[in-house]
């Protein structure tokens, strides 16, 4: 049965590395999908891959929310998709998306996976898939579980890169574990709970449209919310969406 994206919700969507691949453990890596988000929701990357400093660096700058050199993409037509969270975490990465034409997410994914896939490869010197087929998503359709999404893509994933097996051996510092959300740099954290302003996520008006401007206007209240959710120490909503 053929899936029917609406483009008046958003979707989480989950793809794994195959053999549980550790793909993202590196900076330089990171950097590179970063830049490949991007590249592949507009067009395609202009660059030969092996050009490392200028991706790196321009996958930086995309986080830092400064402009990049037009020679270094294609442009090709209008963003496929709005993504309004991210998060990269070691052999998977999570998304929340909003559809920007029809069948936009999974054009988005195929280059983006693709995109990825073809550099990881050569520089490994390895055929075959890099990510398991088919990714996983589900529409998020409540505002329970809009929320509960936003804490597991931004915080319960980020969690797992700072501390293994952390929902076995509890959290020790709430205020430490709140300064690496902050300065994970690979997640969206930092731009809906913190200062950043990337270049990833969908506009301000997009995301306000989709999650609620309170998550905009409100971040004190939010980060309570978040706060909430580590001292009660990882409640499960798994039931509402993917399970891992």
């Amino acid at each position: 049965m053929k899936f029917i994206f609406e483009r008046s919700i958003p979707y989480h969507v989950l793809t794994r590395a195959v053999e549980k691949r550790k793909i993202f453990a590196t900076e330089e890596v990171c950097l590179r999908f970063i830049f490949q988000m991007y590249a592949a929701n507009v067009g395609k990357p202009a660059l030969n891959l092996y050009r490392k400093k200028d991706i790196i660096e321009a996958g930086r700058a995309l986080l830092n929310g400064k402009e990049i050199p037009e020679k270094l993409i294609i442009v090709e037509h209008l963003p496929l998709v709005h993504i309004l969270s991210f998060n990269l975490v070691i052999n998977h990465n999570h998304f929340i998306l909003v559809p920007n034409i029809e069948n936009g997410i999974p054009k988005y994914m195929q280059k983006l996976n693709g995109g990825f896939a073809k550099y990881f490869n050569l520089k490994h010197n390895r055929q075959g898939n890099l990510f398991t087929r088919p990714y996983k998503i589900i529409p998020i359709k409540t505002n329970f579980q809009q929320d509960a999404v936003i804490r597991y893509v931004n915080v319960k994933n980020t969690l797992d890169v700072y501390q293994a097996g952390w929902q076995d051996k509890g959290l020790k510092n709430e205020e430490e574990v709140l300064k690496f959300l902050n300065e994970y740099q690979f997640s969206s954290f930092p731009d809906l709970f913190g200062k950043r302003n990337s270049k990833i996520l969908a506009p301000r008006s997009i995301i306000e449209k989709y999650l609620g401007k309170e998550i905009i206007e409100n971040k004190a209240e939010f980060i309570n919310f978040i706060r909430d959710y580590l001292q009660k120490n990882l409640i499960s909503y798994h039931s509402f969406f993917l399970e891992e």
